[in-house]
């Protein structure tokens, strides 16, 4: 006599309010805007950023790399000094560098524009990174400027980026 087992689906209260929020959820209208093509859609410009030198200030404490190839992408905001980047280069380190922050720029004096990155960073020794910041921008081509004076145990440096707007 062969017995065949039937799997046995047991009603759980505990389950039933997860799964009628997670059904309602899906089916529910989505907002007209989410969050995300908000700041996407926000008025400004954006920006192909191409990542390229940099200049260490005590070239003999390492082997530094200073040719730092990569690309990224920069959002900057109409009317703020705010401006949302992210992106990939290989840094002075010699190790890949994924990035996303913000650069604040309060500061302008004729097309200069003065303030500071603030990142989070992998390949560095600490993951987040706040650097001194100038931009220059003539009509469609910019380039950002950071700068790190020497610090106990590091090189102080000088890096540039090259910016092209793509709108």
């Amino acid at each position: 006599m062969t017995h065949s087992a039937r799997p046995s689906i047991r009603h759980s209260p505990l389950l039933t309010l997860p799964c009628l929020a997670l059904l309602a959820a899906i089916s529910a209208p989505a907002r007209a805007i989410s969050p995300v093509d908000e700041f996407i859609d926000a008025p400004g410009r954006h920006w192909l950023v191409l990542s390229g030198i940099s200049h260490h200030f005590q070239p003999d404490r390492r082997d530094w790399r200073e040719n730092n190839p990569g690309a990224g992408i920069e959002k900057e905001f109409a009317g703020t000094p705010w401006v949302a980047t992210a992106g990939y280069f290989r840094n002075s380190y010699d190790r890949n560098t994924f990035y996303a922050g913000a650069r604040w720029m309060p500061l302008s004096i004729g097309p200069v524009r003065l303030g500071a990155f603030g990142l989070i960073a992998s390949g560095y020794p600490s993951p987040v990174l706040v650097l001194p910041a100038a931009s220059i921008q003539a009509g469609r081509v910019g380039a950002n400027l950071v700068a790190l004076p020497n610090l106990p145990g590091y090189s102080g440096y000088l890096g540039l980026q090259v910016r092209f707007a793509v709108d």
